[in-house]
Order: C-alpha cells, then structure tokens, then sequence
C-alpha cells in the first residue's frame, strides 16, 4: 500500500494512502496540535477522522499533468496515464502551492545548489520547437509537477541560467512551450497577459525567452516568496480543489461549478471580499472581450498569504479564439450565455447581481473595459513587438479580440439605443 507524507516547510501535515488507485487522507496529530496549522483544501477542514478517499482524492488528482502533457510524462516514467497514485509518488515534489508529496519509504536528501540539475541549451532549443518538456535528467533529478495540459516544467532560475531544484528545494518560475497543435502560444499568452494587465487586471508576472528558435514563456510563481533569501512555499489551492471536483469537471457545462458559486466561495474564504468579486467580476469580462473560451475552474485560485486568504493573480490567460478548431464558448456563462458574441448588458447585470455588485458599477467596468481596450491592446502588442520583431500571434489575437469587441459592444449599443 502507497503511502506519501504531506509536508509544509518542515511540518508533516498528515499522510495520503493509497487504495487501490485513490487516495485518503489523515492529518498527522502533530498539525492538529499545531496553533498555526491550516487545513490542507477548503473542502478538506481539519480533523482527527481520516477523510474517505471519495473525498480526499480530487485534490491529489487536481495535482497532476492532464492530456498531451500528462501522457508524455507517463510514457517517460513508465506508468500507466490513468494510475494517479503512481504519479503523484514520482512527481510530488513541487507541486502548486505549499505541500510536497513524499513518498514514507524515502528519505529526502539534503537541499543544496550542489544537487540542482541545470537544464541544457539543447534541452530549451527542442522544447522551444514543440517536443514535450521533458528533461534528460528526470529519472536521477528532483520530481517535479504542474497541473494543466501545456508543456511545461517549474525550474529554479540561477545565475547560469535555469535548472531543476535541489530536491525539497522550491521552484521559482515555470516555463511553458509551444506545442506542435497551438504554434505561437507562447506570445499569445504573453500578448494576451499584458493586455488583461493594461486594462488594470491582477495578473501574475510573465516574459517572453527570445534565445531560442521559438520564444517561450517564463511566469514567475506567485505561490512563492522571497524571505531572509530562501524562497518560501504559500498555500494556494483552484477551485476544483476548493469545491472538491474531479479535473474533469474543471468546464461549468460538463458538471462543474458556475461563476455565481465561486463568487460564494470567494465571499466565504476572502479575507477582503469585495475587492476580490470585483477582480472576479473584472475578469469574466476581460474572458469575453479577449476570446479566452478556456477560463475554468483550475484557473481560478485562492491564494493564502500572510494577510489572509485572498483571490490568486490571474493565470494561463490566452485568446483561445485566435486558434482553429476549438470550443468557442465560454467556460462559465455570464447570465445564462456563454457564447460571447451574443452578450447583453443585462447578461453581465446577472452576473453582478449574483456577486453582489450594483449595476451601476458593474456598468462602470464594462464601459471602461471595451472604451479601454483598443489602447490597451496597442500598448500590450508593442510589448510583445519589443521582445520578438514579429509574431504571427499578434494578428491572430488582435483579429479575435477585434471581433469580439465588435459583436458586444454593438450588442451594448443595442441595449442603451
């Protein structure tokens, strides 16, 4: 029977045991007795009994690698794509947010910069052109885990350029890559960042790396933080954790959560939540307006920071419509609808009422994203100009937004005439 130690710094949190191919979980009596011990998910609150593996395994699985990405890394390691347990075991050692995943029958070595593994020229030049982030090194270096369906590998960035960490050691950025069916997205998510970042949305830091073929982005980790010269691990957790959902129902349309009970669930944990609806609020709009069809459930999070727990810095921001062939709606309706050229102003009044905000603000929001957003988007392409003389994603994404732009804001015009 697997068993991984759940660890915070130094802390061992509980124990995670496998049943067959799923988890439960117990927290150690050691974090009970903790005054500053914090449950490890939201929908998994501190207690003595153990939580069933019917409730404690999405949180684990929530972890993991999901499609094109996922089935890489199993092919590399040797397990099977559907065997959570077995992956978690390999790759938990930098996970999202503030825990490692540790298997009982081995004993961490000790950090060190002398153990870090730095990822090679070769390495960045292939991954750049599309090949699956794989290192050469992976079954020798540290165990290392991103949730999504991206390529895409956390690293520690040094002096010599970035590598693998030391293991226990804390990643500090990640970089994501192109794959060979989405060319370009890496600057589309750069170019679609800085313009949410324009239009005056909490995002999370990112670059384009030109040094390569192709760039490829580096998004500094918002879930870790500098202190006395060590970086420090914070807690995080997306709302498929929070709401204890399988990833599988990440998409509000195939059994997931709608935008009006995350708005609960902010209200609940929010240490100041009324600026955060309001950012949520902000965000559903920018979703609309840039044609970013792929804003789910696992790319929302609460964040806990020494303040108290606050809504994450928007993450994994792209204008899915600039690409062929995939689902144009929505992931979460605004009022009802979820395909964004059919959207009303009273559409996003329902939405503001079910966060409650006022209409006249919300109102105030919308007009000064779509009045806002030709300048914003100028300012965010002549960053992405700056950092690669051309990019076929420009076009793309400025012709997507455009149209979006068009089809709401004639449909704003309709309803005010």
């Amino acid at each position: 029977m697997t068993s991984l130690r759940v660890q915070f710094e130094e802390h061992l949190v509980g124990t995670a045991t496998a049943r067959e191919d799923r988890f439960l979980f117990a927290y150690s009596q050691e974090w009970l007795r903790w005054t500053k011990a914090f449950p490890l998910s939201a929908s998994l609150p501190l207690r003595q009994a153990p939580w069933p593996e019917e409730r404690a395994h999405v949180f684990f699985a929530n972890l993991l690698p999901e499609g094109v990405a996922r089935d890489a890394v199993c092919r590399r390691l040797g397990l099977s794509s559907e065997n959570d347990v077995a992956l978690l075991r390999a790759l938990g050692n930098d996970t999202a947010g503030a825990f490692r995943f540790v298997a009982t029958d081995v004993e961490p070595s000790d950090r060190g910069a002398r153990d870090r593994v730095l990822i090679s020229s070769a390495e960045l030049e292939s991954w750049s052109t599309g090949e699956p982030a794989l290192p050469a090194a992976l079954e020798n270096a540290p165990r290392l885990s991103l949730a999504g369906a991206q390529h895409k590998v956390a690293v520690v960035e040094t002096d010599g350029g970035y590598a693998l960490g030391a293991r226990g050691e804390a990643s500090t950025h990640i970089l994501k890559f192109d794959a060979h069916r989405f060319p370009h997205l890496s600057a589309n998510e750069f170019l679609t960042n800085r313009f949410a970042r324009a239009l005056g949305l909490k995002v999370c830091h990112v670059e384009l790396n030109t040094t390569r073929a192709r760039p490829f982005l580096v998004v500094r980790r918002y879930d870790r933080e500098e202190r006395d010269g060590d970086v420090k691990r914070l807690h995080q957790e997306d709302f498929c954790q929070i709401f204890g959902l399988s990833p599988r129902r990440k998409y509000e349309g195939e059994g997931g959560v709608s935008l009006r009970q995350i708005a609960d669930a902010v209200r609940q944990l929010s240490s100041r939540p009324a600026a955060d609806l309001l950012e949520l609020f902000r965000w559903s709009i920018f979703c609309a307006v840039s044609g970013n069809a792929d804003g789910h459930a696992k790319n929302l999070s609460i964040l806990y920071d020494e303040s108290g727990p606050i809504l994450a810095p928007f993450y994994d921001l792209v204008c899915t419509r600039a690409f062929d062939g995939l689902h144009p709606d929505l992931a979460f309706a605004i009022g009802e609808e979820r395909n964004p050229d059919r959207l009303h102003r009273h559409h996003f009044h329902d939405l503001a009422r079910a966060f409650g905000i006022r209409p006249r603000l919300a109102d105030r929001e919308l007009d000064r994203q779509l009045e806002m957003a030709d300048t914003a988007f100028a300012r965010a392409a002549e960053e992405l100009r700056e950092a690669v003389d051309f990019s076929p994603a420009l076009e793309r994404v400025e012709r997507a937004v455009q149209k979006r732009l068009r089809a709401i804001q004639n449909n704003i015009d309709q309803d005010d005439a």
